[in-house]
């Protein structure tokens, strides 16, 4: 969160590439990204039926209905929907309980549930229920990804060394066979496992990013395969396939279901189950994918939601497995360069030339390497810089978060769920309460403590908006919230709020002491409306959290307003001291403190990855302008809780005065694909090693002999020139130490003198 701040510089607006029958003109684009798709889908999506207790092919069958259904119905741009490996283990579950233990049996009445949950879905999303995901607490929705992580990892491990499989309920039955299965293990098989797991987490290494062109998931299928057929492994030991796709249709088990009555309940809590897993994934990854988009488009969740009712309700009367968009491969569909929802289309049409023409080949896949594959899956899900994250955010982060994965995997994924939500609400309600001092001690009396307790309680589900104002400031209308305390449970009143505004209104929320507390998921949430503001060149500004105490530095820690807590200056860090020293040399200002990263200008760089943060910034008039040099850290993919952190440099133009651009001077191949949005500059002129995309105006404007002689010293930089500001900053190297940043600061002096002093042609 940030306070006030003056009306950003609206962003040059770039083509969209188009939804719908309109984006198929983007067809070679899409087709290229389709065939990484299909590449990456082929094994994924037959380990995660065989982690789900389904046959293989039901894996394949669901990721075809998916790829050649979901572009026709829309909800997002470039997610990629299909069997979900976080899913598997649900699915497993509602076999397990329908067949009451028989996966034979419960797999077809699973279909019936895959069905109904379709069924439910449309029906959802038809209310408009797809919004209400949103009030479900953030941390209780990375516990639960974790939680999938851990009973992906512990069921997988008997496959991983051969050993036989033996279906349970709960992870902790799972546990307790692990060592008789062990005892159990086939030594070649585990050599596969083995070094297929392996494989996956060297792939991982950045050393290894020349094979990233090819989705990790094809080369250990294919030297499983290759291993497989060297030891000379029994077909016990690999994936069943049928020779013809058409055998491996499965029909739902309606007249069964229908026959028995005694199955209506279950079926109707795997139902349940199934809807609010799918509704929470399924939002919680089109959220994921839409902050690395290139273009920052918005998905629509009612109709995602609406889009994988269809495609569940369909893969289930095929015998195929639930549906939703996911985040793994929709990473790759990006790298691969997407542009629409159409390479969905392609990657399912190749699925169908897959498993028609090579139905043998993968039969040929051991189920050791499948196994290294998932486990590699769940071990993202669950690795322990997630755990360091969310420590870091805070001590009630943590607190939710260990609280709710240890509820699921003592218990299951719902009732664990709602355990979660519970913890979240009672720590809330603590945070909220008068202190039991206050009643010991005479100074409040019970009935005023209870009435307090109420409306505390009460608060985290009304409205968060106490009073609103409507007024006029330079001809634009700015709309003033007063702000009661702001938590997930009730931020969906105050989007409802803010969707109803004019469409290039200002917002001011102004927290007043009536506000308590702002938690985590709303700060999140606040973070992501101050940068779709920015995006929109409309003004936006929070007032009143500088009286509220972060719980921890993370920026997007809960804070509390409370008037006793003691506020201490931390000292400053040997990285900060380093940064204020300069600082203090440039008569700029100094601030340690880490706050989200607002993209005010749309930069094209730090539309780049998530959890977008900076510290240790300077600041300050400059050459007629305001300089900034700060540490900024994002994450990429494909490592989610590992930071990238450079040293960037950014001057904003004086308010009255237009820059050039949008252009960008960069190295070699460098964020290639996030710089799709702009046309690149065939020049001549450009100096060795770069490229140069956007305006060809501004890159003479920039590529004076000044800049060329200042930037030759540095080796690689990138320099974006936005109509409002100029980012600058070395790509190649982490922090700048202090000579560095001197000699940066000296260089970036050329180039915002040589971009202000010419003259367009």
């Amino acid at each position: 969160m940030s306070q006030a701040k003056p009306a950003p510089v609206a962003p040059v607006r770039r083509d969209l590439p188009a939804s719908g029958l309109a984006g198929f003109r983007h067809w070679r684009d899409d087709l290229a990204a389709g065939v990484q798709v299909a590449l990456l889908w082929a094994p994924f999506s037959l380990g995660v039926a065989i982690a789900s207790g389904a046959p293989a092919v039901a894996g394949l069958i669901s990721a075809i209905v998916a790829g050649l259904l979901y572009p026709l119905l829309g909800g997002s741009h470039v997610t990629v929907s299909g069997p979900a490996a976080a899913l598997a283990p649900v699915l497993l579950w509602g076999m397990l309980l329908l067949g009451s233990g028989d996966l034979a049996r419960g797999y077809p009445l699973v279909l019936v549930a895959i069905v109904f949950t379709g069924a439910v879905q449309i029906l959802l999303s038809w209310l408009r229920a797809g919004q209400y995901a949103s009030m479900l607490p953030s941390t209780v929705i990375e516990a639960m990804l974790a939680a999938i992580g851990v009973m992906i990892i512990v069921r997988q491990l008997p496959a991983l060394i051969g050993a036989p499989s033996v279906p349970t309920k709960g992870v902790v039955d799972a546990l307790r066979h692990l060592p008789d299965q062990a005892a159990q293990m086939n030594w070649p098989v585990a050599f596969i496992g083995l070094v297929s797991l392996g494989l996956m987490f060297a792939l991982r290494n950045p050393r290894t990013q020349w094979l990233r062109k090819i989705p990790s998931a094809i080369i250990v299928a294919l030297l499983g395969i290759a291993l497989a057929w060297a030891a000379g492994v029994d077909a016990t030991y690999l994936v069943r396939m049928p020779q013809n796709i058409l055998d491996g249709l499965h029909a739902p088990a309606f007249r069964e279901f229908l026959a028995s009555p005694q199955l209506w309940l279950s079926m109707a809590l795997v139902v349940f189950v199934f809807t609010m897993i799918d509704g929470v994934e399924s939002v919680a990854s089109v959220k994921a994918v839409d902050k690395i988009d290139p273009w920052r488009r918005k998905s629509d969740p009612n109709k995602t939601l609406r889009a994988m009712g269809v495609c569940n309700l369909t893969s289930g009367m095929l015998g195929g497995l639930t549906v939703i968009p996911n985040a793994v491969p929709s990473r790759a569909n990006i790298d691969a360069g997407a542009r629409t929802l159409w390479s969905n289309f392609w990657s399912g049409l190749l699925l169908v030339i897959f498993a028609v023409a090579l139905p043998s080949l993968m039969a040929r896949i051991p189920l050791a390497a499948i196994a290294g594959l998932l486990i590699y899956i769940g071990w993202r899900l669950c690795e322990p810089a997630l755990f360091r994250r969310m420590f870091s955010i805070g001590l009630d982060r943590f607190v939710v978060f260990v609280g709710t994965l240890a509820a699921i995997l003592l218990t299951d994924l719902l009732v664990g769920m709602l355990i979660g939500v519970a913890i979240e609400l009672l720590l809330l309600l603590y945070l909220l309460m008068p202190s039991v001092r206050y009643v010991l001690t005479g100074r409040l009396d019970w009935a005023s403590a209870n009435r307090l307790l109420w409306e505390n309680f009460s608060g985290m589900f009304r409205s968060p908006v106490i009073r609103e104002r409507l007024e006029t400031e330079n001809g634009r209308q700015r709309m003033i919230f007063t702000m009661r305390s702001l938590v997930g449970f009730n931020l969906l009143q105050l989007q409802k709020r803010i969707a109803r505004l004019p469409h290039d209104a200002a917002l001011t929320l102004r927290f007043t002491e009536s506000a308590r507390i702002i938690d985590h998921t709303a700060v999140e949430y606040l973070q992501e409306l101050e940068e779709e503001f920015a995006a929109e060149g409309r003004a936006f500004a929070i007032e009143g959290v500088e009286n509220f105490q972060r719980f921890s530095a993370h920026p997007l820690a809960s804070c509390m307003q409370e008037a006793k807590l003691a506020r201490q200056e931390a000292d400053l860090s040997e990285r900060g001291q380093v940064i204020a020293a300069i600082a203090a040399r440039h008569g700029l200002a100094f601030r340690a403190e880490t706050m989200a990263t607002i993209n005010r200008h749309g930069f094209i760089y730090l539309q780049r990855g998530a959890q977008r943060e900076e510290t240790n910034a300077a600041f300050g008039a400059w050459q007629g302008g305001t300089l900034r040099v700060y540490d900024y850290s994002h994450t990429s993919p494909p490592d989610y809780h590992l930071a990238h952190r450079h040293t960037l440099l950014s001057f904003e133009y004086p308010p009255g005065e237009r820059g050039c651009g949008p252009c960008a001077l960069t190295p070699g191949h460098y964020l290639e694909r996030y710089l799709v949005q702009l046309p690149e500059i065939a020049a001549a002129e450009l100096p060795a090693g770069y490229r140069a995309y956007g305006d060809p105006t501004a890159l003479v404007r920039l590529l004076t002999p000044e800049v060329r002689a200042a930037i030759a010293p540095l080796g690689a930089v990138y320099v974006e020139l936005q109509p409002g500001a100029i980012l600058f900053f070395r790509p190649f190297v982490a922090l700048e130490s202090d000579e560095a940043i001197e000699a940066l600061i000296a260089a970036f002096a050329s180039v915002v003198t040589a971009v202000r002093s010419a003259r367009p042609a």
